[in-house]
């Protein structure tokens, strides 16, 4: 039986993680199951909580705990801050380390120059988790494994108690589903989770949903992380009936919603479920760039989704991504608007990263540049911190994403307030003062009536209790 230490690392940026990672606590249970002692390191989490306990530095965690084995998760947008991590560890221990993660799928090359570690692992691990740790040694160069999908069976419950800090949890993530059969040309799921779909027991997951929140009461909201949730309605309309009947007093999220999956059935029995939000993929407002996105759905559906999701005094949230094929400064312009007119709660605008074997990482190798992928974040933090584009085209440079990537957070007012200084010292230095008066100007009712909807659903939620 061996000491097993899984970590994942924090971006050093201002955005916040209210949940523990979920495939961190998934393969620390089936290895504590097995009758190792995990020990599970979430540091993209605890700065959340930061202020409530003292977290341990990886050196302190390290020298109290001796582990034999120790693997970290890797996400692109993290590589630096992993990097950094991986040598800071082989100063204080000599147990191999594991690499594994999503970044694998993109780059499954990387480190294989690093000494320190010993495997990278790419693709789902659930179904070599014991035997990889079970025969763990120092390997150099590192042995480089590739998984095959588990079955909906395989995927087990995650154990929430392995992670340091978790009795703070207060927001539990699950996967009702894995894979998503859609062909979006931006989008690496396909490469990450498959395109067929594999779905999991829902009266399972149900079950694990229950025994989290009675050992975590703390536990207030549940998110869907699923990368399809609704794609079979009667499916998922089980899962609202049976979360239901649980009375478990928390509210109900889902991460990625297709607009054309929507009803108003689903919609009011999700609202019945302790619904908060629903966040939509729009990707373009701009027609012709919204069809090369190959989504397979029409601008129209999103604009009649959004508005069912408004009128149930739900939270919108809507997710684009700047820079498609065929996307310009101008086009962008469309999409603001598009956006401006759904009136969202939220919006995440992604700056358009050209994953490796996808096609729009073909359209730049033909029609543009593409840069260092690794490392680069696609959002602006609310800070407005923010990282250089990696990718550009002849239509749309540079200079012309960075305002695209600006104009549009301000005039849906994603900036937070106590940064005000450095959005106007950015938006001057970019010639954006248009821009710049409508965030001002609008910024407060945008809090004000942001506010108004989440009191408003509260209340009708305890109406509905009582």
């Amino acid at each position: 039986m061996k000491k097993v230490l899984l970590i994942n690392p924090a971006k050093d940026d201002a955005f916040v993680v209210n949940r523990l990672h979920m495939g961190l606590t998934l393969l620390g249970g089936i290895l504590d199951a097995r009758g190792h002692t995990v020990r599970i390191m979430d540091y993209a989490f605890l700065k959340s909580i930061k202020d409530k306990l003292e977290i341990p530095s990886i050196e302190q965690v390290i020298g109290e705990f001796q582990p034999d084995v120790i693997g970290m998760t890797v996400f692109s947008y993290v590589y630096d801050e992993s990097l950094d991590l991986i040598e800071r560890i082989a100063k204080c221990s000599e147990a191999p380390i594991l690499l594994g993660g999503p970044h694998f799928i993109m780059f499954p090359a990387d480190f294989q120059e690093n000494a320190h570690v010993s495997y990278t692992v790419k693709g789902e691990a659930e179904t070599v988790i014991v035997n990889l740790v079970e025969n763990a040694r120092k390997n150099t160069p590192p042995v480089r494994i590739v998984c095959t999908a588990p079955a909906p069976e395989e995927i087990p419950s995650a154990n929430l108690e392995l992670a340091f800090g978790s009795e703070y949890l207060e927001v539990y993530q699950i996967q009702l589903s894995r894979g998503c059969p859609f062909q979006c040309n931006f989008c690496n799921v396909r490469l990450v989770a498959g395109q067929k779909m594999r779905y999991r027991d829902i009266s399972l997951c149900v079950e694990q949903i229950v025994e989290a929140k009675k050992k975590y009461p703390s536990i207030h909201s549940v998110v869907l992380t699923d990368d399809v949730p609704i794609i079979k309605k009667d499916r998922f309309k089980l899962f609202l009936k049976a979360f239901i009947s649980a009375n478990l007093g928390c509210e109900l999220m889902i991460d990625n919603v297709r607009a054309d999956l929507l009803d108003e059935e689903t919609v009011k029995l999700y609202v019945a479920a302790g619904g908060r939000n629903i966040c939509l993929g729009v990707e373009s407002g701009h027609p012709e760039v919204f069809k090369m996105t190959h989504k397979g759905e029409s601008l129209d559906k999103i604009a009649i989704a959004a508005k069912l999701v408004k009128e149930n005094n739900l939270l919108l949230g809507l997710c684009f991504v700047i820079g498609l094929p065929g996307d310009t400064l101008h086009k962008h312009l469309s999409s603001i608007n598009f956006a401006k007119t759904l009136e969202p709660n939220y919006v995440f605008w992604n700056m358009c990263v050209p994953w490796p074997e996808t096609e729009v990482r073909e359209w730049f190798d033909k029609n543009g540049e593409v840069g260092e992928l690794r490392n680069f974040s696609t959002i602006i933090d609310p800070h407005v911190n923010y990282n250089v584009p990696r990718a550009s085209s002849h239509d749309f440079p540079t200079g012309d994403r960075i305002k695209a990537w600006f104009m549009a957070n301000l005039e849906t007012y994603q900036f937070s307030p106590k940064s005000i200084g450095k959005v106007i010292r950015e938006s001057i230095k970019l010639g954006l003062y248009r821009s710049l008066a409508i965030y001002l100007l609008g910024k407060p009712m945008h809090v004000v009536s942001t506010r108004i909807s989440v009191l408003v659903k509260a209340l009708k939620r305890f109406r509905m209790k009582s």
